[in-house]
């Protein structure tokens, strides 16, 4: 241990404090209301109504964000350039959701990470109904696919289809 370790240890003295009142209460949780405040996300809103993507970008480390942060993590400064990407990507990994649908059957759905081609960060979504949870891999080429109608939210964005791959580790025989 250092010295300057030792000298704060030894200097900190724990205090009693003296319970000055108590009052009995509850806090409901659901009575409060937080606006979350969007102007930041602007730009970004509005390149989705046009059927297009943009991420902010960390003018401190280079990070780009998609979708946009506030903050950024690493450095802790705020993201303030935007910078276009484009709207393939990649799985960055996937779980099994298993869904009943209006029969009650229960269906195997893939809840994939899309990594964005042109971001750092990735996101949550769906892929293109049919898709069979067999043919799901990690690193698999997708492509976003929008609503005929956006309104600039990421729901626009319906689901991911599947691209071709050309990956030459497929091809090769066993």
């Amino acid at each position: 241990m250092s010295k300057q370790t030792q000298r704060k240890s030894m200097d900190y003295v724990k205090k009693e404090y003296k319970r000055t009142r108590t009052m009995p209460a509850n806090w409901y949780l659901s009575s409060y209301e937080y606006k979350f405040n969007i102007t930041h996300m602007q730009p970004f809103l509005k390149k989705l109504k046009e059927k297009k993507l943009v991420a902010n970008k960390c003018s401190g480390c280079n990070r780009v964000f998609f979708p946009p942060r506030l903050v950024c993590g690493k450095c802790l400064v705020k993201p303030d350039r935007w910078v276009d990407i484009r709207d393939t990507a990649r799985v960055a990994t996937y779980a099994i959701a298993y869904l009943k649908d209006e029969n009650s059957e229960v269906q195997e759905k893939p809840m994939v990470l899309v990594h964005h081609d042109g971001a750092d960060t990735s996101s949550i979504a769906e892929l293109a109904p049919g898709v069979d949870v067999k043919d799901t891999y990690i690193s698999m080429p997708i492509k976003a696919h929008w609503k005929d109608n956006p309104e600039g939210g990421l729901m626009d964005i319906e689901y991911y289809d599947l691209m071709d791959d050309d990956a030459e580790d497929l091809n090769e025989s066993k």
